[in-house]
């Protein structure tokens, strides 16, 4: 019986898993991982120009955010943008924050972008829960660093979900994780509410973007700050998830020893058991000793018979079967001999 988590028994626990290396080959040449690896080789090169680049990217995108801003309830497009990106591999999601900070200021700019996010990560929740479960539960019990994140976040409750939310690992991948290994919805919710805060640093930089007289300064230390925050963060989750990952390797192996243990010993084809009792093997292994004792016996026999007598004993008389067809001959002749002369002549 799988011992209980803070959320309740940890369903994995007693399931069969095959935790293998990954095969970095096959992975990088098959044929349909190709055209995802293209999608991700661009995504990863955008989201690159775009983070080294980002001013531009702002100075470009202002004209059409502050004609959307003038826009009766404008502030509604933004939140919709933020909420569909939310969905992997959709990305983009720190240049709209910016624009929000460019185009309307810290605290309102900050508002729009909590609301987008929250409602994105409550969408991409369900989305998870009810369309990629199966396909979730498979990969937890193959790749090892998704079975670890997700016992991790069985095991550690709240705690865990909310250390997660702040570090550097991708939001959408942790909410994916998150909806698909039984974590508690409030959990992920109120954690995630309680994350919000990390978008006003992204909006904040937005602000400085449109100072007259911007100061690098606090952009260097507000960057500096959140990049401290979430890679401490990461770091400790990956020192977490290197602990369980041994753990899930043990438990691997004492399934398959205690299943190996389990089984009935192995029967070649000669042990099958019989109805009559014993096994194939058994009675032939019988029947091979008797048939050579009896060899041996009649082997004996015959050499004694060249002598004449086995142990003073006739050969004839030796022999139970020569014995009795004598016997049986001899009795007939007495009884004929009887008959004859007992009749008139």
């Amino acid at each position: 019986m799988a011992p209980p988590t803070r959320n309740g028994p940890d369903p994995t626990r007693d399931v069969e898993t095959e935790y293998q290396p990954v095969n970095w080959k096959r992975l990088f040449l098959a044929p349909k991982y190709l055209v995802w690896w293209i999608i991700g080789i661009i995504v990863l090169v955008l989201t690159i120009l775009i983070t080294i680049h980002h001013d531009q990217v702002v100075a470009y995108l202002r004209p059409f955010s502050e004609k959307v801003r003038d826009l009766p309830a404008g502030w509604i497009i933004p939140i919709v943008i933020l909420v569909v990106i939310s969905f992997p591999p959709l990305f983009g999601h720190e240049i709209i924050a910016l624009l929000c900070g460019v185009v309307y200021g810290l605290w309102i700019g900050f508002g729009i972008v909590a609301a987008g996010t929250f409602i994105g990560e409550i969408g991409t929740w369900f989305a998870f829960q009810y369309l990629f479960r199966k396909k979730a539960v498979k990969l937890e019990r193959t790749n090892l660093n998704y079975g670890a994140l997700a016992r991790l976040t069985r095991d550690g409750g709240f705690w865990i979900v909310l250390v997660i939310r702040f570090s550097a690992i991708p939001s959408h991948f942790c909410t994916a994780v998150f909806s698909t290994c039984g974590v508690n919805f409030w959990y992920f919710a109120i954690a995630t509410f309680l994350t919000l805060p990390k978008q006003i640093f992204l909006v904040y930089l937005g602000v400085l973007l449109v100072q007259e007289k911007p100061d690098n300064s606090a952009k260097n230390i507000v960057f500096g700050v959140a990049f401290a925050i979430t890679i401490f963060m990461a770091v400790y989750i990956w020192w977490k998830m290197r602990s369980i990952k041994k753990l899930l390797l043990q438990e691997q192996e004492e399934r398959k020893r205690s299943r190996l243990v389990d089984l009935p010993p192995k029967r070649d084809s000669a042990e099958v058991s019989l109805p009559g009792g014993g096994d194939v093997a058994d009675r032939d292994e019988q029947w091979l000793l008797s048939g050579q004792a009896q060899r041996e016996r009649e082997f004996e026999m015959l050499s004694r018979q060249e002598e004449g007598t086995i142990e003073g004993v006739s050969v004839r008389e030796a022999d139970p079967w020569t014995s009795d067809r004598s016997s049986d001959k001899n009795s007939r002749l007495d009884l004929a001999d009887t008959e004859y002369h007992g009749r008139p002549h």
